[in-house]
């Protein structure tokens, strides 16, 4: 099993669409616009807003994505991520911890905090976290190295 990322393109947009609107995704993402128009506008190619998109890859497969953003709340060495796996069979077996223990030594080597905020309800992503070896600290999951 290889996981690899890959930056995103218009091209990946009806598959981010498809999948933010899938029940066991969007019900995380409540308050997002996950209409065309909003996958679009936040995930596409115009945005401006510091945000990186990448899609994971397994055996080159689309599985899942992943992006970062620099939280206002951390110093210089701090990067925020949120994630996801897209379809309801490819979770549940440990394949979203390994997505992010990847994620966070190919992209994000140089990066010495590393923080999530997933939603307190949303155990499966909490302890996906905590394998890759996140900690809480207060409302986030932090890695630090």
């Amino acid at each position: 099993m290889t996981v690899t990322f890959r930056r995103t393109t218009d091209d990946d947009l009806p598959l981010l669409h498809e999948w933010l609107n899938e029940p066991g995704i969007v019900e995380w993402w409540e308050g997002d616009d996950v209409s065309w128009e909003g996958v679009v506008r936040d995930y596409g190619s115009g945005r401006d807003d510091g945000t990186d998109h990448f899609l994971v890859l397994l055996d080159g497969r689309p599985v899942g994505w992943i992006q970062t953003w620099t939280p206002d709340y951390g110093a210089a060495d701090t990067i925020g991520i949120d994630y996801f796996l897209g379809e309801p069979a490819d979770r549940g077996r440990g394949l979203g911890a390994e997505m992010i223990r990847a994620f966070v030594a190919t992209e994000l080597a140089g990066w010495r905090r590393i923080t999530a905020d997933p939603e307190r309800a949303n155990v499966a992503s909490a302890g996906a976290l905590r394998k890759a070896g996140f900690v809480p600290e207060g409302d986030l999951m932090v890695l630090e190295r």
